[in-house]
């Protein structure tokens, strides 16, 4: 896992985190449909200051200072090699990761909250590393101490199998908020889909990070999520103080919430309000202040306000019953850089949040209710995230405004506004990403730029992400298919005690359809990568149709994208002064030919099937990401050659003005 945070003098750039892959337990559990976990207190009523409440503070251990003192009721430091440490470390004392008291600072925090006690689970090495088999015992044991609210101020990219999610569900089933930061990866938006793991699932509150001023810093991690639910879930101050300096990050942010999560808890206790996990999460999530200037990807339902949050409970309590409120998230759809076309299917999954297990009724306030695909009604056990699909017809109204209205008799109403344009395609292509398992490998994550400058010349873009629905009926949807990552090395940890590097590898049946597709007049564009990120030799298995390879030699061996400006003429290389490459070099068929070469190495070539298809490949997506088409590599024309392929393999005989 990585710790976030960063030293107040560069509180732009983005932290120094690192992925550890460690052996891991998976705690399997599941939630019942129709099971809620009801903290039952008396009648209300009563006078007095809030409840205490037991905070988990998930992190590098606690420094017990003036300040701490009598306020840590429990320690434990998880730092052994049963948990996939090389060193044990049994104090609960700070390891100090870089020589910041990282965990101390956060526990700080959470003691701001008057009614706190500080459970200190200790997970995070002096090197900064958790691995996932330590959070899962220690969620555990914070959940046996009596914890109501768990903290964790650390992430990694997510993984298939994280046990994590897992644990999670577990601690929400018993009753027990779990908040954690969104990440520090965020990188001004740069990085696209950026929100690290365990904030990503659904029952952990995700947080981002704010400047003493209020605005969203540049760091912090960004939605929406590779499974197309939005995230972070709100925003608060990030950053804190001490020995003479100021950091910032999303481990500060975290605490914060936790503070406001128990100071809510601590109300209800006092004053006899029945709550769950539900009712607090979406209290804290629809009493945020909203922050109309920034997109819901950035700040989530908007800045924490804890009054506001309480008052949402207060005003919505009737003796006995769970407080009645729920909230959609998003509020409004599609995302602001969306782009939807005539003949599109649009999906992206809602979250609806409540306080207990109910149904809601979904009504549809729209000129055109048919369009949208939902059910009319839907049971919600306190969460659940479910998709919204609008099947825009190739004919029709050139805007689209709907209401979505959910009703609960028992929890009250909230509402999903989607309004949008709709526009002519002059083409239509997918980014085909079932071969994938990158959480950046999407248009919300590192291709976000290549699908803004795409559908801003008109051309629909829709994701492929089922492999087994791969077919020839499929592909003959499109003028052009764009295949991203293929085969890239992930970790898989659903083996608990061994998590291995795995890739997803073509089916037989997809080969063929490529093949037929290509032969038919379909257009192909493969962006691969080296041999140190992708499993070539499955790469090539599915190539073989075309010839076409790649090879073990990377060209720049280094981190860094080298610039390549040495071209063939050809209507995609015209006008171009040369584009970034990292990645493998490939071998061209005779009846193939080289765009782009190395030395003499070919990086890019192309070639036309006799039925009038044409395909492209190359060794690199580092033309396609968004710091290519962002100018961040350096001078270059990657977005330009990035749109002339897929106009070409389209078939698009005419190429727009804007890319000419």
């Amino acid at each position: 896992m990585d710790y976030y945070w960063q030293p107040t003098s560069t509180p732009k750039s983005k932290s120094e985190g690192r992925k550890i892959i460690a052996a891991i337990i998976i705690l399997i559990v599941v939630i019942s449909t129709g099971l809620v976990y009801v903290l039952q207190v008396g009648p209300i009523g009563g006078t007095g200051s809030r409840s205490q409440v037991k905070v988990a503070v998930l992190d590098s251990g606690i420094d017990i200072d003036l300040a701490l003192q009598g306020r840590v009721v429990e320690q434990k430091s998880f730092i052994e090699t049963q948990y996939g440490y090389e060193i044990a470390d049994t104090t609960v004392t700070d390891s100090q990761p870089e020589g910041v008291p990282h965990g101390t600072m956060v526990a700080k925090i959470v003691s701001e909250t008057p009614n706190t006690l500080i459970v200190n689970a200790k997970v995070l090495s002096q090197d900064g590393f958790a691995s996932s088999m330590a959070l899962v015992a220690a969620i555990q044991w914070s959940v046996e101490q009596n914890c109501s609210v768990i903290t964790m101020s650390l992430g990694s990219g997510p993984v298939l199998g994280d046990p994590l999610e897992a644990v999670i569900n577990w601690a929400f089933s018993k009753g027990v908020i779990v908040v954690s930061s969104a990440g520090n990866v965020g990188e001004s938006g740069l990085a696209g889909t950026s929100i690290s793991s365990p904030s990503v699932f659904e029952r952990c509150i995700s947080v981002a990070a704010a400047y003493e001023n209020g605005e969203p810093t540049e760091f912090s991690s960004t939605g929406p999520t590779y499974d197309r639910y939005m995230k972070p879930d709100i925003i608060a101050d990030g950053w804190a103080s001490t020995g003479g300096s100021r950091y910032y990050g999303t481990s500060f942010a975290s605490p914060r919430v936790a503070g406001a999560a128990a100071e809510l808890i601590g109300y209800c206790e006092a004053y006899n309000i029945t709550y769950t996990p539900g009712t607090i999460m979406t209290a804290i999530m629809k009493g945020a202040t909203p922050m109309s200037d920034f997109p819901s990807y950035v700040v989530g339902t908007g800045m924490l306000n804890v009054q506001s949050s309480l008052n949402l409970i207060i005003e919505n309590t009737d003796e006995g019953e769970l407080p009645s409120i729920s909230l959609a998230f998003p509020g409004t759809l599609p995302i602001d850089f969306e782009k939807l076309f005539l003949g599109d299917t649009y999906v992206f999954n809602v979250r609806l949040l409540t306080s207990g297990y109910t149904t809601f009724d979904i009504n549809i306030e729209s000129d055109a209710p048919e369009i949208f695909d939902v059910p009319s009604t839907i049971d919600v056990n306190q969460t659940l995230v479910f998709p919204v699909t609008v099947d825009i017809p190739v004919s029709g109204p050139s805007l689209i405004n709907a209401t979505l209205l959910f009703s609960s008799i028992d929890y009250g109403n909230t509402e999903l506004v989607v309004l949008f344009e709709v526009s002519e395609p002059i083409a239509r292509i997918a980014f085909a990403i079932s071969h994938t398992d990158w959480s950046i490998d999407s248009y919300f994550g590192q291709f976000r730029e290549f699908y803004k400058e795409l559908t801003a010349n008109d051309i629909s873009v829709t994701e492929i992400r089922n492999s087994s629905a791969t077919t020839l009926s499929l592909l003959q949807e499109f003028d052009s298919v764009v295949i991203l990552d293929p085969c890239v090395y992930d970790v898989n940890e659903t083996i608990p005690t061994a998590p291995s590097p795995y890739s997803l590898p073509f089916s037989t049946v997809e080969k063929q359809a490529y093949e037929d597709y290509f032969n038919l007049g379909g257009g192909v564009f493969v962006a691969a990568l080296s041999a140190s990120a992708t499993n070539i030799t499955q790469v090539n298995e599915f190539l073989n149709w075309t010839g076409f390879s790649l090879t073990n030699t990377e060209v720049s061996s280094g981190s860094d994208p080298l610039f390549i400006d040495n071209l063939d003429a050809h209507i995609i290389t015209s006008g171009v002064s040369g584009f970034h490459y990292l990645g493998a070099t490939i071998q061209i068929p005779i009846d193939g030919h080289r765009l782009a070469q190395f030395g003499s190495m070919p990086i890019m070539a192309y070639k036309e099937g006799v039925g009038g298809g044409k395909i492209v490949i190359t060794g690199s997506n580092y033309l396609l990401d968004n710091y290519a088409f962002l100018g961040e590599y350096g001078p270059g024309d990657d977005a330009l050659i990035a749109l002339r392929i897929v106009f070409w393999t389209a078939g698009l005989l005419t190429l727009p003005s804007s890319v000419s």
